[in-house]
C-alpha cells in the first residue's frame, strides 16, 4: 500500500463549516493543481525545514536557517487551497497550520540568537515581537470567522465554475484568512526574518540597528491592522446579513421553482449520490432549486441548471421554502431530512441513489415520505420481503433515468473489455458486500494470467477503504498490477471515465451486490456476481432475488474460467436477464427518463 493510501484510511480532524465553503469557493488565485502537489510534499518539507534549521542553528548559519524557513512556510502557503491526505495527517495530529508556523518560528529565533552574529540578540528579540503579533492577529482570525458564519444567509453557489457570485465570494474572503497558512502572515513573517536576519549583521549601537527594530515593529502593527480589517468585514457581513438573504429569497422567488431537491449527505458523498441524478433534473421542463446542508459537497456537486443555495441552518430551510414549491425530493435518509419534512406543505418523495438488494434498500424510515419512487417492482417487493408493509400507492415506478442513455446489446469491441466494479465495505456488518479485499486481487491477477482474450478496467467504489485497511491495499495492488500491464488493460480513474462510460463500453460486468450491476442489466449484456463470503447459490438468490440472473463466482475462483466461458460464450442466462431487466427497472414503453418526467409533472401540477 502506497504511503498517501495509507495515510488517507487515518480520515481527517473536524473541519468547521465555514472551512468547507472557503475551500469550495477559493477566492485566490492559486492554481488547484499546484496546491495540491505543495499539499501532498508539505508533510516532507516540513520535517526536512526543522531538521535544516536546527542543524542550522548548532552550525551557526543563519542565511541557510532563513532558507529552511522560507521554503517550506511556502509550500505551506500554497497548499492551502488543497485538501490532500498529507496534510489532512498533519491536521488531525494536531499540528494545523499555525502550528506547524510557531514551530518554524522557534527554529528559526534559535538560529538567530545562536548565530553569533553582531547584533543577535536585537535582531532576534526583533523578529520574536513581530511573531507573537502575527500568531495573535492570526489566533483571532477563525473566531471572526465563525462569528461572521453563525449569521450568514442562505449562499448561492454555482458548482464547476471558476467565479463563484459575488456574494458567496465574500464571505469565502473573510474564511479563508482562517484557513491555512494565509499569504499575509506569511509574507509579514517572511519581512520579519529576512529583516532579522539583516539586522542581526549589523554593528551594535548603529542606526541600521534601529531601523531593524523599527520594521519589526512596523510588521507587528501591519498585523493588527490586518486583524483590525478583518473584524470589520466580518462585522459588516453580520451587518449586511439579512439585506443579502432578502436578496436572494427575492431571485429565488421570481425564478418560482416548483420542486426542491434536498442534499444531506456523509461528508463529499454528492460526487457519486447527488451528481447521478443531476442529467435527469436538468432534462426537466420545471424549475427547480437544489438546498444543500452541509458545506464539504458543494465542491464535489456536478454543474446543473438548477440554483443550487447552501443553508445549513435550520431556520434558512424554512425561509427557503418557497410558495411555488410543491414537492421535495430526498437522496438519502440523512439525519437532517427531518428538518424539512415537518412541512406538512409539501408532498414528499424518496429518490435514493441506486437500486440493489442491499438491505439498506428497504429503509423503515421510508414509512415517513409521501411516495418512494422506484426502478421497478423488484424494489417495491424487497419492503415487505423485509417485514414493512406499505400500500401500493406509495410507490411509483421511474425506471433508471441515469441509464437511459446506455446502447442495449454487444459492444462490437475486440477483444472484450470486463469491468471489474467492487462495491466499498459499508457502514454495517450487514451491509459489507465487497469482494474487493476478498478476493478482487486474486481475481485480477488470474484474469491477466489466463484470459488473454479480455481487456480488464477497474473501477470501484469511490468510498472503498472507509473502514477496513484492508481495501486500500487491495485497491493499491490492483492498480499497480493494471498498470504495469498495459495492453489495454485499464484503471478507470487513469482516464477519468465516469461510471455511465464504463457500462456503455464494457462487454462483461463483474460486480458485487450493488446498484452498479442494476444499471448494467439496461445493456442485456451479462453480468458475473462476486459471492466473497461463500454462501450456496440457492441461499444466495433467495437472500439476493435480482441476482438469479446472473452468473455467481465464489471466492476461490475455482469456477472463474466455466463463468467466463459461459458469459462470452452461448450466455445461457441471457433470456432470464432480460426478464430480470423488466422486473427491476421497470417497463417503461417510453423510457426511464420520460416516465421519470411524467411523475414530476404529475406531482408539482
Amino acid at each position: 500500500m502506497s504511503r498517501r493510501r495509507g495515510i488517507e484510511d487515518f480520515g481527517r480532524a473536524p473541519v468547521p463549516e465555514w472551512q468547507e465553503l472557503a475551500l469550495a469557493a477559493w477566492p485566490g488565485r492559486v492554481p488547484l493543481g499546484l496546491s495540491v502537489w505543495c499539499g501532498r510534499a508539505n508533510l516532507t518539507f516540513f520535517a526536512i525545514g526543522l531538521v535544516v534549521q536546527f542543524a542550522a542553528a548548532w552550525l551557526r548559519l543563519p542565511f541557510v536557517g532563513l532558507v529552511a524557513w522560507l521554503v517550506p512556510a511556502a509550500v505551506d502557503w500554497l497548499s492551502t487551497r488543497a485538501d490532500p491526505s498529507t496534510s489532512r495527517l498533519l491536521d488531525l495530529v494536531g499540528l494545523r497550520p499555525q502550528a506547524r508556523a510557531l514551530l518554524r518560528s522557534l527554529a528559526a529565533a534559535a538560529v538567530l540568537f545562536a548565530s553569533g552574529l553582531p547584533n543577535a540578540v536585537a535582531a532576534g528579540m526583533g523578529y520574536i515581537t513581530a511573531v507573537l503579533f502575527i500568531q495573535l492577529a492570526w489566533f483571532v482570525q477563525p473566531a471572526l470567522a465563525t462569528w461572521a458564519w453563525r449569521s450568514a444567509p442562505p449562499l448561492r453557489y454555482q458548482p464547476g465554475a471558476e467565479r463563484q457570485p459575488a456574494t458567496v465570494t465574500r464571505y469565502a474572503r473573510v474564511y479563508a484568512r482562517a484557513v491555512g497558512t494565509p499569504l499575509v502572515f506569511f509574507l509579514a513573517e517572511a519581512a520579519a526574518l529576512v529583516d532579522a536576519t539583516w539586522a542581526g549583521t549589523l554593528p551594535t549601537a548603529v542606526t541600521l540597528t534601529l531601523l531593524g527594530v523599527t520594521i519589526s515593529i512596523a510588521i507587528a502593527e501591519a498585523a493588527l491592522l490586518y486583524l483590525g480589517w478583518t473584524a470589520w468585514q466580518a462585522y459588516a457581513l453580520r451587518r449586511d446579513a439579512r439585506k443579502l438573504a432578502d436578496a436572494l429569497l427575492g431571485e429565488l422567488g421570481a425564478l418560482a421553482p416548483s420542486f426542491l431537491v434536498y442534499v444531506s449527505l456523509g461528508a463529499r458523498q454528492a460526487k457519486y449520490i447527488a451528481n447521478q441524478w443531476l442529467p435527469a433534473l436538468d432534462k426537466l421542463p420545471q424549475d427547480g432549486l437544489l438546498l444543500v446542508r452541509e458545506a464539504s459537497q458543494l465542491a464535489e456537486l456536478g454543474p446543473t441548471r438548477h440554483p443550487v443555495v447552501y443553508a445549513p441552518a435550520p431556520r434558512d430551510v424554512e425561509r427557503l421554502t418557497l410558495p411555488s414549491l410543491r414537492v421535495a425530493f430526498y437522496l438519502a435518509y440523512g439525519e437532517r431530512n427531518g428538518q424539512l419534512q415537518r412541512d406538512p406543505r409539501l408532498k414528499h418523495i424518496m429518490l435514493l441513489h441506486g437500486d440493489s438488494d442491499k438491505a439498506t434498500s428497504a429503509n423503515n424510515l421510508a414509512r415517513g415520505v409521501d411516495e418512494i419512487w422506484v426502478a421497478g417492482p423488484a424494489a417495491m417487493d424487497r419492503y415487505p420481503a423485509a417485514g414493512i408493509e406499505l400500500s401500493g400507492d406509495k410507490f411509483a415506478v421511474i425506471g433508471r433515468p441515469q441509464v437511459a442513455e446506455l446502447a442495449v446489446g454487444p459492444t462490437g469491441n475486440d477483444p472484450k473489455i470486463l469491468l471489474y466494479a467492487p462495491t466499498f465495505e459499508g457502514y454495517y456488518d450487514q451491509t459489507s458486500y465487497t469482494s474487493l479485499d476478498r478476493m478482487g486481487v486474486r481475481l485480477v491477477r488470474r484474469l491477466l494470467a489466463k484470459h488473454p482474450e479480455v481487456r480488464v478496467w477497474f473501477r470501484p467504489h469511490p468510498a472503498s477503504g472507509v473502514h477496513r485497511t484492508s481495501m486500500l491495499t487491495a485497491l493499491t495492488e490492483i492498480n499497480t498490477v493494471l498498470r504495469n500491464a498495459g495492453n489495454g488493460h485499464l484503471v478507470t480513474a487513469d482516464a477519468d471515465l465516469s461510471l455511465t462510460e464504463c457500462l456503455a463500453r464494457a462487454d462483461l460486468l463483474v460486480s458485487d451486490i450493488s446498484s452498479v450491476a442494476t444499471d448494467f442489466l439496461y445493456t442485456e449484456r451479462p453480468i458475473v456476481t462476486c459471492n466473497p463470503s461463500a454462501m450456496p447459490a440457492d441461499e444466495f438468490v433467495r437472500t439476493f432475488p435480482t441476482q438469479a440472473a446472473s452468473y455467481l463466482l465464489g471466492p476461490r475462483l475455482e469456477d472463474l474460467d466455466e463463468v467466463l466461458a459461459a458469459a462470452l460464450g452461448d450466455d445461457p442466462l441471457r433470456p432470464s436477464r432480460i426478464e430480470m431487466k423488466r422486473h427491476v427497472l421497470g417497463d417503461t414503453p417510453d423510457g426511464p427518463q420520460a416516465a421519470f418526467a411524467a411523475n414530476v409533472a404529475r406531482v408539482t401540477a
